[in-house]
């Protein structure tokens, strides 16, 4: 998705904050960086990447959630 779309991304100005975008913990930040930099290398200059907290079991049991 990134990749379809880092015309976005090299066109937004630096001066404004970046794009956090929030990974679910499958995810591996460092890899994607590594990636995204071979299309665009001032990539982080425009986003960040972080991953979302991970739910404890009590959280997951309130929600009604299992796995």
């Amino acid at each position: 998705m990134l990749s379809n779309n880092i015309d976005y991304f090299k066109s937004k100005p630096v001066n404004i904050p970046k794009i956090t975008i929030l990974l679910d913990n499958g995810y591996h930040p460092e890899k994607i960086i590594q990636e995204l930099q071979k299309i665009y290398p001032a990539i982080q200059t425009k986003i960040r990447l972080k991953l979302s907290p991970k739910p404890s079991k009590v959280e997951k049991k309130q929600e009604g959630k299992t796995g």
